[in-house]
This record gives structure tokens, C-alpha cells and sequence, in this order.
């Protein structure tokens, strides 16, 4: 989006000619959209014109107006519609309080706290999951088995499994092979996953060390309850399934393995596409089989 901070404010009073714009500030620009701050309390997202981008935005919008407001957790809400200017989308949700969580600050902290911490995101998306709604316009997709497994073969390509020993290769093919003999023999009640739970899209109470919400819903859908843990592994994913509680399924482990290794295997195939040779990230997925 080859636009400024004067061309995004032009397009919102455009949109929202009924917005009395007092203060205005870009707080971020990615491929698929940017972020701006209205008045200090209104965020404000200007999507490009992409098929993805405006699949995920309309997903966004539809889904936050569907989710019952009454959560542990804050969640954005859309105080100014979706309307369509410049072939994009435009909208206004409400600011959440706190400040966006990363890596850098969860390493920040001590043990203790990373633990407990953990186990927020944990019970964040155990309630997440719990949530009931009505897709009467059947706008959010369902992800099965099938197209996990799909996706699995997609990122484990012959580029891929280059960086691997024949042995590697074996191991990591047993972790898909695992999945789907469960998938298949002990299917699991599939719920809503925001599908994209890494710590940037939390947001975070410093003083009191508290996750207070979570952000970027455009990638949410129907799924297992695994697909929301992939980006995270080893003591980490253990804290999390703490905080997670109580599960009819006993699989649950085993599944969120093979989606954290999916995850891996696709970061892998970026890193040689850009011609680089992920080390750190294949030692992390061999030490996760």
C-alpha cells in the first residue's frame, strides 16, 4: 500500500464524513492493510485490495459483531462499519487497553512469570472455544483434518526436505501420520480458533502483568482447538495446556505437535525462498518430534 499518513486520513473522512477527527496518527503499515488511531481511541483499518484482504476483513467485521461481548478478556468492537473506498475496506473498531505483547517483553520477564502468563493465553483460548455463535451466512470457513494434512504436505516440500536427514524426514512424516490416524479415529468437536494467537496479537497490562485481550480476528474460523496453539512448543505449550484445563481429549498434545511442526515447516520454506538456511529453526522442530 503505497499510500501516507495524509492519504489514509483523506480516505477516512471520505468514509466517515460524520467523524469529528481531532487527532490522527498511522500506527502501522503491512501488506494487507494499515492501522490508524483516531481521536486516541478509535483504530481505524484501510485494507489494500487483495482477494485476501478483503476476505479476511469482511470475516473480521462479520465475526466481532457476532461474538457475545461478555468475556474475561477485551476484544475489539466495530464502532464504525465496514464500508468499501478505493476498492479496500474501511472500519473503525475500539482501542483496547494495555500495549501489544511481543517475545522481546515475555523474555523480559522472570520464570514465574512467564509461566503464569502462559497460562492466561492458555485459559484465553479454552474460553475462546466456548464461545457459541450462529453463522447463518456461513461466512467462516471449516477446517478439517483433511486440509491441516494438505497444508502439512504443502509447506513439507522437496526444497523442505532437503534440510533433513532421511531418518528427519521419517520422524517428521510419523507426527503427520499420527495426526491423521487420530483425526480419523478419534475426531474432536470442532470450535472457534482465532487461528493467528501469537503473542503480538495480545495485548498486555504491565503493571499488574495481566493478558487483557486479543486482537486480529481475520483469520478466524471453525477448527480443532490444536490449531490455536501451533506457534508455541516445548515448556511453553505445556504452561499453555495448564492454563487450557480441563479437555475431553486426550489427544489434544499429540495434535498441537503436529500443527507447531506444520507451523515450522512453513517458516522453513520462507527462510529458503529468500535464499537463507533456517538452523535455528529446524534445531527447534527436531527437538519438538
Amino acid at each position: 500500500m503505497g499510500l501516507n499518513m495524509n492519504d489514509y486520513l483523506a480516505i477516512i473522512k471520505e468514509t466517515f464524513p460524520e467523524l469529528n477527527i481531532q487527532d490522527f496518527s498511522v500506527l502501522g503499515k503491512g501488506n494487507l492493510a494499515a492501522t490508524c488511531l483516531v481521536n486516541k481511541n478509535i483504530v481505524f483499518k484501510i485494507t489494500g485490495t487483495s482477494e485476501k484482504a478483503l476476505k479476511d476483513t469482511e470475516h473480521e467485521i462479520y465475526l466481532l459483531k457476532l461474538i457475545n461481548h461478555n468475556l474475561s478478556f477485551n476484544i475489539p468492537k466495530i464502532l464504525y462499519d465496514g464500508k468499501i473506498n478505493n476498492g479496500g475496506w474501511v472500519f473503525g473498531e475500539s482501542l483496547l487497553p494495555g500495549i501489544t505483547y511481543s517475545k522481546e517483553l515475555h523474555n523480559s520477564f522472570d520464570k514465574d512469570t512467564q509461566i503464569d502468563i502462559l497460562r492466561q493465553i492458555g485459559k484465553i483460548m479454552r474460553e475462546l472455544h466456548s464461545v457459541k455463535i450462529n453463522d447463518d451466512k456461513k461466512m467462516l470457513f471449516v477446517g478439517d483434518y483433511k486440509q491441516n494434512i494438505a497444508m502439512f504436505n504443502e509447506y513439507f516440500s522437496d526444497e523442505v526436505k532437503q534440510c533433513f536427514s532421511q531418518s528427519d524426514i521419517e520422524r517428521i512424516n510419523a507426527v503427520r501420520e499420527r495426526y491423521e490416524y487420530l483425526s480419523i479415529h478419534y475426531p474432536v468437536e470442532l470450535v472457534l480458533v482465532h487461528a493467528d494467537m501469537h503473542f503480538g496479537n495480545f495485548m498486555f497490562d504491565t503493571e499488574h502483568k495481566k493478558i487483557t485481550g486479543l486482537i486480529d480476528f481475520g483469520a478466524a474460523h471453525f477448527s480443532e482447538p490444536a490449531r490455536d496453539m501451533h506457534y508455541y512448543y516445548g515448556e511453553d505449550i505445556k504452561n499453555i495446556l495448564e492454563g487450557y484445563d480441563e479437555t475431553q481429549d486426550t489427544y489434544l498434545p499429540e495434535r498441537q505437535k503436529f500443527h507447531s511442526v506444520t507451523n515450522f515447516l512453513e517458516n522453513i520454506g520462507g527462510y529458503i525462498q529468500e535464499n537463507l538456511f533456517p538452523v535455528k529453526e529446524i534445531q527447534i522442530l527436531l527437538s519438538i518430534l
